[in-house]
């Protein structure tokens, strides 16, 4: 501390696990966020879920004491938009969301992406059955074609049993020249870059997308090549009949 009434410096911010210096201090999580609006399933909620068994438990039991019979969402999706900030075209995002099953029930949901041959908006993440009280981690991946700038306005749907929420997906794409003019402006700092170039389009065919990738990724295996003059062996040829061999007593 300087004596004398001058300014503090400020401290270094700590380093990384391994090591490395940080470009900045860690920003805090955000709290008070409000979920991603949702909309009744009427369909499911009058034919299937009066006949559903409840869970009892404390981390969702509190919320239905003294509580009156009005509709409640089943997840609650934070944040409530996917919005990517800034983003240089030809690269690869994702961004991290939080889905949390806040019923009594078990509940499944499925994604349903936007339509038309221009959707670059993807949701990675194991559907299925999230139990009550528990959380699954889900993952917006924007591939950004080279050839497309401007703003990028679109909508994911993550549909439940009991509702559907619907997830603004947005970004600003600028041309990698005009990106680099601009001083590099920084996107949202939820947003991680996993490549600078587009992912084989044939790679979802033998390695699944998953919430823990960390770059574009790679085949895991190649298949080897194949000799078209090599000899296969028939293994339903077995020759003459086996009771010819059998000596008749």
């Amino acid at each position: 501390m300087v004596r004398g009434g001058g300014a503090r410096r400020a401290e270094a911010p700590p380093l990384r696990v391994d090591g490395s210096e940080r470009l900045g201090r860690v920003p805090a999580p955000i709290v008070s966020e409000q979920p991603a609006q949702a909309t009744p399933n009427l369909l499911n909620l009058l034919l299937e879920v009066p006949y559903k068994r409840g869970v009892h438990t404390v981390s969702v039991n509190q919320r239905y004491l003294n509580h009156e019979p009005t509709f409640d969402a089943a997840f609650e999706l934070l944040p409530n938009a996917a919005d990517f900030g800034t983003l240089r075209a030809g690269c690869l995002y994702r961004l991290k969301l939080i889905l949390t099953n806040v019923s009594n029930l078990p509940q499944r949901f499925v994604i349903k992406h936007g339509e038309g041959s221009l959707r670059m908006a993807k949701v990675v993440c194991a559907t299925g059955v999230v139990a009550a009280g528990l959380s699954r981690e889900l993952e917006v991946e924007l591939a950004v074609p080279a050839a497309h700038t401007g703003p990028l306005d679109e909508k994911v749907s993550i549909v439940t049993e009991r509702e559907e929420i619907l997830l603004p997906v947005s970004a600003l794409v600028l041309a990698p020249d005009e990106h680099d003019a601009k001083g590099r402006p920084p996107r949202a700092p939820v947003v991680r870059m996993l490549a600078t170039s587009p992912r084989n389009p044939y790679l979802g065919q033998t390695v699944p997308l998953t919430t823990r990738d960390v770059d574009a990724g790679t085949k895991r295996f190649h298949a080897p090549p194949r000799d078209p003059e090599a000899l296969t062996t028939n293994y339903f040829d077995y020759g003459d009949d086996d009771e010819d061999d059998v000596a008749v007593s």
